[in-house]
């Protein structure tokens, strides 16, 4: 082989080396872009980010989402409807597949998530469904039913009679259930009387006013059951501003870490345990499977368990179950 056709050897090689180099980091470039185009958006709306109830929840969503490769896109409707409602039409904008819902009122969230259905997005209910449910893909919440009537039960297996004050919010599907199933645990009980039902609209000021205007109406009751555990510390502290907290029984729900304190230091009777991991872990695997097209149980309960001086030293006092 002669000078001439080894230096065109050469140039051939180093061509062939160039086009291969090309095409390498192209083909690099185009796989890339496919991935960050496969990666899905799903948004999560719940009613008040300041619960910490919701952070665990969230977080749980957001670790199973990040380990997919997908983004989380999280707001806080700060109780407010008509902003939660706003904050779900710019995330069906933004071009979200799915959205986590808990509605701060469930029933005027209804026509944005029919807006949403129309798109195509899929809507996943946690901690509290809608009033009418065929507008959820799913729904995954405590058994709110059965923890009201595990505090009827409670109560009555303490005291023969009692007089009680409820705590409750109206536009909550889960306050809803949770009252039902306290009252169908006492139905026919005529020794267990319900005095008053006072609405909180989601503030704790709110509870806290309740409790001073069945004081106020001379009102005599020994027992308050609230739908949640802000509520529920919120009596106790107008009760003790009252100074006859060591006359009236307070029970919660949430099992938050609070309300667990306060079980400890027997400022308050019992909490309802709620597992925001384990309703984040089901959503979101929920969520998954409805994205790839596949079936998944329409509603979801995850059971509650009652919390008593009995028992709190079986329990973490400083975060959720």
């Amino acid at each position: 082989m002669n000078k001439k056709q080894i230096w065109i050897c050469i140039i051939w090689f180093n061509v062939i080396m160039i086009i291969c180099g090309i095409n390498f980091f192209l083909l690099d470039k185009d796989f890339s872009a496919g991935q960050i185009e496969d990666n899905l958006k799903i948004g999560a709306c719940y009613t008040n980010m300041k619960n910490s109830y919701f952070e665990v929840l969230n977080n749980e969503i957001s670790s199973v989402i990040e380990e997919h490769g997908d983004i989380l896109i999280t707001r806080d409707a700060s109780m407010d409807p008509d902003k939660q409602n706003e904050q779900i039409m710019k995330l069906i904008e933004l071009g979200v597949k799915g959205i986590f819902v808990t509605p701060v009122n469930w029933k005027k969230i209804e026509p944005v998530l029919k807006s949403a259905r129309e798109k195509g997005v899929i809507i996943v209910a946690v901690d509290s469904s809608v009033f009418h449910e065929e507008l959820v893909d799913c729904s995954v919440t405590s058994d709110n039913y059965g923890a009201g009537k595990q505090v009827a039960n409670y109560i009555m297996s303490q005291v023969k009679e009692a007089k009680i004050v409820l705590i409750k919010q109206e536009s909550l599907q889960s306050s809803q259930e949770r009252i039902k199933g306290f009252k169908d645990g006492i139905v026919n009980m005529k020794e267990y009387q319900i005095m008053e039902e006072k609405e909180c609209s989601g503030q704790v000021k709110n509870a806290m006013k309740s409790i001073q205007e069945v004081f106020n109406k001379g009102i005599q009751f020994d027992y308050v059951f609230a739908i949640n555990d802000p509520f529920a510390i919120g009596a106790i502290a107008i009760l003790e501003k009252l100074g006859v907290e060591s006359n009236i029984k307070v029970i919660g729900m949430d099992g938050s870490p609070a309300g667990k304190s306060m079980v400890k230091k027997e400022k308050m009777l019992a909490t309802a345990a709620q597992y925001p991991t384990e309703i984040g872990s089901k959503a979101v695997e929920s969520m998954y499977h409805l994205l790839m097209g596949q079936k998944c149980e329409k509603k979801i309960l995850v059971p509650v368990k009652l919390i008593t001086n009995c028992t709190i030293d079986s329990y973490n006092t400083y975060k959720w179950q």
